[in-house]
């Protein structure tokens, strides 16, 4: 399929055509056949001016992107940021968010559509095929367009900006910036029975609103803007100002507050400089409002992401019911969109589009995009980028996930591996693996696990997808057969991983966990220092605080930071003291939230046979101290290891290691040892790979510390497991021991 992409910096402003698979179709997902989508002028063409110098700037003065790049730095080094922005930088970013076409096909828990039916979608790209989520889509009437429906979503923006506004029968509104969103806010606030003032500095634009109805139009360049409002309003001003537009200058929000009455509202709906003058602001009481996107739901992950709506009850106007809405407007005459189309362009020519928006030649408002039949296949999941037989000395791999961390991390040092022939890339939308496939030689691109996981030339799939897949992509790669590598977490869920117990003890296949602190250098070098067993391991991680709609705390894509990072940890635990762990015992530090996926904060011990090992994890990092240090103590000896960069040996002499910028976290070494088992080589200088009973060890210890922590008892580990099992009279042996 053809879908149109940008990188986040091309001096010129250029979009891309790329040939995609068809995305993957998730269980609240719809797939739609596009006819139109909509170019946002505004949106679009903003992310495709950026310049280099501009990002910098932006991250410098940012201070959540200052400590973003600041806490990258200090987890995985230098070499991995600077390699990470790379990867930012040129990776393809999707464009267009709104649409309308016919349903192909969909998800298991999509109600309320039929295959051919006419609907508008939200939050998904200018592609041939779309998979918006159900929260993201809207049926259509026969009688509506589908070039009309296509505005839903800048419709939903400007309809949220009205209701932000709450907008009242007679009240006088003033739309400043007539772009796209601009001339439907003024629209909508018509239908609603307000008089409406425009402004804007285009001649064209303010001659489109006054066709479209509006009762005042005002050009700032020309006109003495406070004046015309304040004659227009017997001196009162306007009720309510909405600001549709965008700049750096102060002028516009001080404008706005200008020509507000006393207690009326300013809507900013772009992006304006707020550099507010108090004499309005404060003196005439006026309320400053942002409106963001098109309504409740906005940037919540269960809402946007998963079939969880919000009662209507509660929640009258949510970003599908404004959807909604707004297609119902256009059904009925209240929104005329056609007068705003100024050009419609077959996909294949999209860059005429934006440069004819970027060059002002566009003569309006808003351009299409229109999709025919594709040069291609349609419900194509794989394309061919070197297509090949696996050469016979080599292994082959297969990347299920082509994020940030496989980006950076595993497809560089998998490539410089002479042994390892890297053969499909597989993720949900393509884009990311079809600028990652040349480069690595790729023998295809896909969106179809199951196309990987059939592939007779891939010996090996590795598992980088985000958290939540992680389940039912394993439990997909042991029905296959094939040797697995999966990134932490295994899974997220306890019922998950009794599945995989189960599936594991009766088909196992060769298995092992992206554990990679185990294979840092440096905890090779503590190993050896400490000639006596380990008695005690003390492992306190400080990390940064995170926002409380971190990605690790959702109730969809997180788990909690003990499930996202505690299995690092435990398996580092069990590795320095070198015997079976018997019970675990934890507990949240502070308060115990309603909900341990967002537990952020915990203390852990696990007891084992003539050792104990602690760990404390808690978001109170500095920059001055290290993010994790392991103390480990034998008989007259101690060892510190401070970010797995600089160790320190405390016996009959003391002894230092190691420097504190070169950190040393394990993945290269992880991946070599991987590939070595791949390939039989037991005598290999690459460490011991961890296999699938130290690796679900690891996985059984994070879920019984979540247990102890919400039964406020500690569990018995060979027990918990045994239950885990179903070996009931394994549970009962281990009770009766206790």
């Amino acid at each position: 399929m053809r879908q149109v992409v940008r990188r986040v910096i091309d001096r010129k402003g250029r979009i891309a055509v790329l040939e995609l698979p068809e995305g993957h179709l998730g269980e609240d997902q719809v797939l739609v056949e596009n006819h139109y989508s909509l170019i946002s002028s505004g949106t679009e063409l903003s992310t495709l001016r950026k310049t280099p110098a501009e990002l910098v700037r932006q991250t410098i003065a940012d201070p959540w992107m200052r400590e973003v790049v600041k806490q990258t730095i200090l987890s995985t080094g230098l070499s991995q940021t600077a390699g990470r922005v790379w990867q930012e930088l040129v990776m393809p970013r999707e464009l267009g968010y709104s649409g309308a076409g016919r349903v192909l096909a969909l998800g298991k828990n999509v109600e309320g559509f039929r295959v051919g039916d006419k609907v508008a979608y939200a939050a998904t790209g200018h592609a041939d095929v779309v998979t918006p989520t159900i929260n993201h889509i809207v049926p259509v009437p026969e009688s509506v367009d589908l070039r009309h429906a296509a505005f839903v979503t800048v419709g939903g923006i400007a309809l949220n900006a009205v209701r932000r506004a709450q907008v009242e029968l007679g009240e006088i509104v003033v739309i400043y910036g007539l772009g796209l969103v601009g001339q439907i806010c003024a629209m909508i606030a018509k239908a609603a029975g307000a008089v409406v003032i425009g402004v804007d500095i285009s001649s064209e634009r303010l001659a489109t609103a006054r066709e479209a109805g509006v009762d005042l139009t005002v050009d700032p360049r020309t006109d003495d803007l406070t004046r015309r409002v304040m004659d227009a309003t017997g001196k009162h001003g306007a009720d309510k100002t909405i600001i549709c537009a965008s700049s750096d200058s102060k002028e516009i929000i001080n404008s706005a507050m200008e020509i507000t009455r006393r207690q009326g509202a300013v809507v900013i709906v772009g992006y304006v400089k707020l550099d507010i003058h108090p004499k309005n602001f404060l003196h005439r009481e006026i309320d400053l409002r942002y409106s963001r996107a098109y309504g409740p739901g906005s940037y919540h992950r269960a809402y946007e992401q998963r079939n969880v709506d919000y009662p209507y009850g509660y929640v009258r106007w949510t970003e599908q019911r404004n959807l909604a809405e707004i297609i119902r407007l256009i059904g009925s005459g209240g929104l005329d969109l056609e007068r705003l189309i100024a050009g419609s362009y077959p996909v294949e020519r999209a860059q005429e589009a934006f440069t004819a928006i970027a060059e002002g030649t566009l003569g309006g408002v808003a351009a299409l995009l229109e999709y025919g039949q594709p040069d291609i296949e349609r419900g194509l999941k794989t394309v061919p980028v070197q297509p090949r037989a696996k050469a016979g000395d080599k292994i082959g791999i297969s990347i299920i996930g082509v994020g940030n961390h496989a980006l950076a991390t595993h497809l560089p040092y998998l490539k410089s591996m002479k042994a390892v022939e890297i053969r499909s890339l597989a993720s949900a939308t393509g884009k990311n693996a079809s600028m990652a496939a040349p480069r690595y030689q790729a023998t295809s691109i896909t969106t179809d696990v199951d196309e990987v996981l059939a592939d007779e030339g891939t010996d090996a799939v590795m598992i980088c997808s985000s958290q939540p897949e992680h389940y039912e992509h394993l439990r997909r790669a042991i029905d296959a057969g094939k040797t697995v590598y999966v990134e932490k977490p295994m899974v997220t869920r306890l019922d998950q991983f009794k599945s995989i117990l189960r599936m594991m003890s009766e088909r196992p296949v060769p298995f092992t966990l992206g554990l990679n602190r185990r294979y840092s250098p440096m905890i090779e070098k503590l190993r050896g220092v400490l000639t006596e067993p380990v008695d005690t391991v003390t492992y306190l991680v400080t990390q940064a605080f995170v926002p409380p709609d971190h990605w690790s705390l959702d109730e969809v894509d997180g788990a909690g930071r003990l499930i996202s990072e505690g299995e690092h940890f435990l398996d580092l635990c069990h590795l320095l003291v070198g015997r079976p762990p018997l019970t675990v015992y934890a507990r949240a530090l502070g308060e115990m939230p309603d909900d341990l996926r967002t537990l952020c904060n915990f203390a852990i011990t696990v007891h084992y046979d003539g050792a104990v090992a602690n760990v404390l994890f808690d978001e109170c990092g500095t920059p001055r101290h290290p993010r994790e240090r392991i103390i480990a103590t034998a008989k007259g000896q101690t060892a510190v290891l401070d970010d797995f960069a600089e160790l320190t040996y405390y016996g009959k002499t003391k002894k230092s290691f190691g420097q504190s910028f070169n950190k040393q976290m394990g993945h290269k070494q992880a991946l070599s040892a991987f590939v070595s088992y791949l390939r039989g080589e037991t005598d290999s200088e690459a460490p011991r790979l961890l296999g699938w009973t130290e690796a679900s060890l690891a996985t059984a210890s994070m879920f019984a510390a979540q247990e102890s922590i919400r039964s406020g008892q500690p569990v018995d580990l060979r027990r918990f497991i045994a239950q885990l099992l179903g070996d009931e009279s394994e549970a009962e042996a281990n009770a009766g021991n206790e």
